[in-house]
């Protein structure tokens, strides 16, 4: 089975909800995701919008790098602004997310949408 893995500083909000996001979409995957810096828990407002659209992040905890899988086909970098160190793929793609600030709740619920369009033609794309 072929390995999705979403990346970035912290895997509290964005790398996270993609994981949770595509899960829905597909079991055709091993999904997981990770963070060069991982926070100790999942963002409190990016659980709440999840949350709204009917997807628990209860069962979900950031997670570092060396904890990714060793065989990896699609690594999905956020941007985050932050250089990743090298993490061995077959096909890197960058959702170039750094450009969405992410202070307030409504821009929050912003990039949740703007990430679950993302995700869904991501997994459309890969699973033609």
């Amino acid at each position: 089975m072929k390995t999705i893995a979403f990346v970035c500083k912290g895997n509290s909000f964005k790398s996270i909800i993609c994981e949770r996001f595509a899960k829905e979409l597909t079991n055709d995957f091993i999904i997981v995701s990770a963070g060069t810096n991982p926070a100790e828990k999942v963002n409190d407002d990016g659980a709440k919008i999840m949350k709204a659209k009917g997807l628990s992040m209860s069962n979900y905890k950031p997670h570092p790098l060396d904890e990714l899988p060793q065989n990896i086909d699609y690594l999905v970098k956020m941007g985050c602004a932050v250089e990743c160190p090298f993490v061995p793929a077959k096909e890197t793609i960058d959702f170039d997310m750094d450009k969405y600030p992410a202070n307030t709740f409504e821009e929050k619920e912003l990039i949740v949408n703007l990430l679950e369009k993302k995700v869904k033609e991501f997994i459309k794309s890969i699973t033609k």
